[in-house]
This record gives C-alpha cells, sequence and structure tokens, in this order.
C-alpha cells in the first residue's frame, strides 16, 4: 500500500507521530496540505521540507542560489524554446550532444508525459530532471533567456509568501504521484527510447526491475537505444557491408540469430545472449575479405591460423571509442579458441573460453562448412557431413555440450516445434539446477517449448518483453524475491495476465501471501511431473483466453521448404509467412493452411506464389497473428504444393540428366 507523506516523514525521523496528529486537526480547519500544515505550525522548516521531498522524488534540489549564479550556454537554452519554458516552468540547464540528453530543473520532475513532451520538442534521446522551486525556476527563466539582472532579487523580496506556494506545490505533487510511492519510483533519468524495458521500470512499483532497467549492454552508450533496436541496426549496416562477399552475403545475420538459439537453451541469461549477438555481428569486421577465419578451417590449415591470430583483435580495435560490454570483447578475443587448447591465440582451453566464444565458434564452422565453397576444405560439404565433424570435433575443437546443442538445433526439430505453438513458450526460472533440468525435461514431454534461466534478471526481461506465456519461478529465490515479480508482473497492462507458477513448498500463510500476490499456482518443486500438468493447464487456459502469439525466425537451410510447407500446412496455420533471399523478398499469407495471398517484387498472385516457391534458399519470418489487408487472390493447399514438390522431386531425380530441365 502506498504510504502517505505523514508517514514517510515519520519514518525519516523528521517529525514525530504527535505531530502528524497537530498537523492533521490543523489541516481539519484550514483545509490546507499536511506539509503546508506541518510548516504553518513551526512543526516543520520550509527547506528540510523541499530537501526531504526532492529526495523522496530521487533527484537533486537545485536551489535559488545555484540557479542566480549558473552560467547556462545560450546553445543549451535555445534547445527549450523560451515558450515551452515558461508555459511548463521548466529551465535547461546542460546538453551532452553525443547522447541527446538535456538537463533540466522542473517543479514536476514526477510528470513523465511532460518530460516526454519536452523530449520530443527538444528533439532529445534523454531527459534529466532535477527539481527546483516554481519561483526560482521562473526567476532563472526571466533572468537567462530575458537577462533580467533583477529576477531573484525580486524573488528575495518576496521569500516567505513564495516559499510557502513553493512547498505546497511540492506537496502536492508528491500526494499525486499516479497512485505510486516516489521512494519506489525509478531515478528521474527519462530515457526516451522504444526499450520496453525501460518504459516498465518507469511504470511500475514494487521491485525496480534492476536489470531490465539498465542501459542497454550495460551502459555501453546512452541508454536511449533498445537492445532489438541495436542489434537491427547492426544487422542492417553488417548486411549491406557483406553485399559485396560472394559466399558470406547475410552471413554474420544467421551467425547472430542461430548463436542466439543456442544460447536460449544453454540457459544463458537474456543480456548475455545479446552480447553473443553483438560479437556475431561485429566478428568479421576489419578483417580479409578473400577468407574467412573460423575454429573449422583453422585446425587444417596452419597459415590460416597463424593469421587469424594476428586479425582476431581487429573489431575490438575498431571499436575501441565505444566502450563494447566486457563479454562482447572476451568472445571477439576468444573466437578462435579450440576446447582442448589447440586454437590461437592464448591456447585457453574448455570452460576458461567464454561460454559466448563457444557457441560462436562452433555455428561459426558449421555455416562456414555449408555455405562457403572458398573454406579450407575447399568445398561444401553437406548438412550431415558438417553435422558430423561437430560431432568428430566434440570435445576437442568444440565444447561438446555446444556441439549437441548446435545440432539439436541445425535438425530443425526446434524450429519445427516453434511454428506448431506459433512462437509461444514457457521460462522456467530457479537458482537450482536440479529442478531447472527436472521440470524442463518434464514440460517438454507436455509437448512445449521450455527455456530455463538460473536468475531473476532473465524473468524480468520476459516481462517487459512479453517472451513468455507461462513463467515458472522457484520460491528458493527468497520470498520478497518473488513478491517483487509478482508485484511487478500483475502491476503492468502488458504482463497483468501472464500465467504465475511459484515452485516451492511454502506454509500456509505464506502460500496464502503467494497467492493474494497473485501466483497463478504454488506447486512443489519436487513433484516436476505435477508442474508440467499445471503449467499445460495454464498455458492452454492461455491460448483459449486469445493469448498472443509469436513471430518465428528461421532459414531453409535449418527447416527445409517442403518441411516448413509440411508444417504450417498440416497445423493449419494462418498468419503471414514472409521470405528473404538476398534483394529478393516477398511474402504468403496463410488462412488454416491454405495460401490466399501471394506477393513477391511487384507480383502478386499465383505468378508471386510459384517465385516465392522457387527460390533456392531464404531466411523466413512466420507472423501468426498478422492479418490479411488485401483481396485473397489464390487458394492453394500448403500439404497439397508441398505433395506436387515432393512429386516433382521424384521426377526429376528418376530422369536422364540430360532431360531434366
Amino acid at each position: 500500500m502506498v504510504k502517505k507523506l505523514g508517514e514517510r516523514l515519520v519514518e525519516a525521523g523528521l517529525v514525530t507521530s504527535e505531530a502528524i496528529n497537530k498537523a492533521l486537526e490543523h489541516q481539519k480547519i484550514t483545509g490546507h496540505r499536511l506539509g503546508d500544515c506541518l510548516v504553518e505550525i513551526g512543526l516543520l522548516q520550509e527547506a528540510v521540507l523541499l530537501r526531504f521531498l526532492a529526495a523522496e522524488f530521487q533527484t537533486r534540489f537545485v536551489s535559488a542560489e545555484k540557479l542566480s549564479k549558473a552560467k547556462i550556454p545560450t546553445e543549451v537554452l535555445d534547445k527549450l524554446p523560451v515558450r515551452v519554458a515558461e508555459a511548463e516552468n521548466i529551465l535547461p540547464l546542460g546538453y551532452d550532444p553525443e547522447r541527446k540528453l538535456l538537463s533540466v530543473v522542473a517543479a514536476e520532475p514526477q510528470n513523465k508525459k511532460l518530460l516526454e513532451e519536452i523530449s520530443l520538442v527538444a528533439g532529445m534521446s534523454e531527459i534529466y530532471a532535477y527539481v527546483g522551486l516554481r519561483s526560482a525556476i521562473s526567476a532563472g527563466i526571466k533572468k537567462h533567456y530575458y537577462g533580467d539582472p533583477t529576477a531573484f532579487s525580486n524573488l528575495e523580496s518576496n521569500a516567505p509568501s513564495v516559499l510557502r506556494a513553493d512547498v505546497s506545490a511540492m506537496a502536492t505533487a508528491y500526494e499525486s504521484t499516479s497512485g505510486t510511492n516516489p521512494k519506489s519510483s525509478p531515478s528521474l533519468a527519462l530515457r526516451m527510447d522504444t526499450d520496453p524495458r525501460l518504459r516498465m521500470n518507469q511504470s511500475t512499483q514494487g521491485r525496480r526491475f534492476s536489470s531490465a532497467g539498465r542501459e542497454p549492454f550495460g551502459g555501453m552508450g546512452s541508454g536511449a537505444v533498445a537492445d532489438s533496436d541495436y542489434l537491427e541496426t547492426l544487422n542492417i549496416l553488417v548486411t549491406m557491408l557483406e553485399r559485396e562477399r560472394k559466399h558470406h552475403r547475410g552471413h554474420s545475420a544467421h551467425l547472430a540469430r542461430q548463436a542466439s538459439v543456442v544460447a536460449r537453451r544453454l540457459g544463458m541469461p537474456p543480456r548475455d545472449v545479446v552480447a553473443v549477438a553483438m560479437a556475431a555481428y561485429l566478428h568479421d569486421l576489419g578483417k580479409p575479405a578473400d577468407k574467412h577465419f573460423c575454429l573449422a578451417s583453422n585446425a587444417v590449415n596452419p597459415e590460416w591460423k597463424a593469421e587469424a591470430k594476428r586479425y582476431c583483435r581487429v573489431p575490438t580495435r575498431l571499436f575501441d571509442t565505444v566502450n563494447l560490454p566486457a563479454q562482447v570483447n572476451t568472445v571477439l578475443a576468444q573466437l578462435y579458441e579450440a576446447y582442448d587448447g589447440s586454437g590461437t591465440p592464448q591456447g585457453t582451453t574448455g570452460e576458461s573460453i567464454s561460454l559466448g566464444a563457444r557457441i560462436l565458434a562452433a555455428v561459426d564452422s558449421y555455416l562456414e562448412l555449408t555455405k562457403n565453397p572458398a573454406n579450407a576444405y575447399g568445398k561444401l560439404l553437406t548438412k550431415d557431413k558438417a553435422l558430423e565433424h561437430l560431432r568428430e570435433n566434440a570435445g576437442t575443437l568444440y565444447d561438446p555440450v555446444v556441439a549437441d546443442i548446435v545440432m539439436q538445433v541445425q535438425s530443425g526439430d526446434l524450429l519445427r516445434h516453434r511454428l506448431i505453438t506459433d512462437g509461444r513458450q514457457i521460462l522456467i526460472v530457479d537458482p537450482d539446477e536440479g529442478t531447472r533440468t527436472d521440470l524442463l525435461e518434464s514440460t517438454q514431454r507436455e509437448d512445449l517449448v521450455t527455456h530455463a534461466l538460473s536468475t531473476l534478471d532473465g524473468a524480468y526481461d520476459a516481462l517487459v518483453n512479453q517472451d513468455c506465456d507461462v513463467l515458472a519461478v522457484g520460491l528458493k529465490f527468497g520470498l520478497p524475491e518473488v513478491l517483487g515479480l509478482l508485484q511487478a508482473t500483475r502491476s503492468s497492462p502488458e504482463s497483468a495476465g501472464l500465467p504465475v507458477v511459484v515452485l516451492g513448498d511454502p506454509d500456509p500463510s505464506t502460500r496464502e501471501r503467494l497467492m493474494m500476490a497473485g501466483a497463478s499456482a504454488v506447486v512443489g518443486p519436487a513433484e516436476p511431473e505435477e508442474a508440467a500438468r499445471v503449467i499445460r493447464r495454464l498455458y492452454d487456459e492461455r491460448i483459449l483466453h486469445n493469448g498472443p502469439a509469436r513471430e518465428v525466425r528461421g532459414s531453409l537451410d535449418e527447416l527445409p521448404k517442403l518441411d516448413l510447407l509440411k508444417t504450417l500446412g498440416e497445423g493449419k496455420k494462418s498468419g503471414r509467412l514472409h521470405l528473404k533471399y538476398h534483394a529478393h523478398e516477398g511474402f504468403l499469407h496463410l488462412e488454416r493452411g491454405v495460401v490466399v495471398f501471394a506477393a513477391i517484387g511487384g507480383q502478386t498472385g499465383e505468378q508471386a506464389l510459384q517465385t516465392l516457391l522457387g527460390l533456392p534458399q531464404a531466411d523466413f519470418r512466420y507472423e501468426p497473428d498478422a492479418l490479411l489487408l488485401d483481396v485473397p487472390q489464390i487458394g492453394r493447399s500448403l500439404e497439397a504444393l508441398a505433395q506436387q514438390a515432393v512429386t516433382r522431386r521424384a521426377t526429376l531425380s528418376s530422369m536422364p540428366a540430360v532431360n531434366r530441365s
């Protein structure tokens, strides 16, 4: 329950309960705010109350004296038109052009809507709001915008009455902070970006979404760009750079996506998954265009290995001024290290090599063997041969666990399962490895796509990104932590309806507290089969009540075209299937397993359908909830199309080569 101003003042030791009672009696007579009453009857000094309120808003208080002596450059004042400054009682103090951050002093720093408007007007990515008195800010505007040297002198002559009004305004702001306790609100640095974690961090009460509210990439840059936006920017830029590399067009994007899948399967925290993807996009920058270093090629070509040692740190040096996260630098530096110590540059062995580097090494080698005929072997390997290479070199070149997961991913089983379930998935978060493993196996037997993590950070990221359909969290994290997670879940519109299962054996009173806080069920972790059945039931109920489906990405390398068509056809899937092969990009729109519309490069209808089906390779993106905005033009069953393709393939393979067309 949100604490009122009087309770917080007592907790802070600034007044006694008796003083509050006296002020409340005075309030009945005057009708003034509690803060005003405390000051009026001499129970609290105005300056003390002002500084307390500033601390509650979790920002710094800027005094009239500091504003009168401040030297604010013209270019800073120009960021905010004077009419806006006067209307909103806000004075700009400083500007960071690299971060596009504007520091301001405001009388209502908790007013998120106001700061958003200021950000848009000023064209800023971030606004940092200090708190000040209305009268002092008004005087500051007169002095700094209009050059009025008497602005603060006039303020001093009317100090008592003006200060009283300022105290009242700040106390009113405190007691009307949108139903939240200012002490539990985040810092008043408003980042105007698309990162949902930051938006949720600012709007929720309870736990502060500590991991989720950090700046992207652990404080890498301005904090004004979401992880997903930053990675998409890297994707676009690096893909453009690779366009001229015949055998490596889109290579880094493939590596980033597939390595991320492997990383999630291995239970890496979300931010570490982002770091792996970043390293994947950057790993080839600054290296020779005529060869591609990887563990598989380095192992059979000593000259390549020696050259790889010279170039392995080039991407890191290119980004010296960007301050890449430490884990990204480590992954890039260890990309060519082999599990048995035979790699380069340091000969690091086993788990001393970062997990991200072990993942990239295995996935990069697989892609190199199957995609680049200019690899050190001098030929392309079939998918089966490349998987055999991973299997044979597990424990020498590659981490055996990583190699096994890569083989699972490349088999297409996981991707097929995600398509069948419309991208929906379960997230298990528990500090105990045994609990995670047992429940992971049990939920997979319930035919659910499940991921497991060992820290609460992943749970908060999943909430913000709306990335799971049932969340199972272990009570071993501690009751306060789990209650905080539940409170955060239920206080956000995006996650309010998410089923949350608590794994633990609490006493009856604790169980009741968990259920009252919003737990959907409490199940003993020693009963993984029962927990899996409960999760399955909640999952089914969520789908029944139109829980959202999610985009599924993949490639025809992982799931061949016939398997893709068959999977979507047999599942009677609806939605949109995007296909992209180099510069060629189009889509099929599906309704219950039937293609009703197709478009690519200006073509539509049957012609577009045949063009899309004829693409030799492609990345795909399936959007289950996409709506058809065009008039249906086709009515071709996916299963029938898949069968026709099988028949055509069989016919061609039986014909003499000279007669094939």
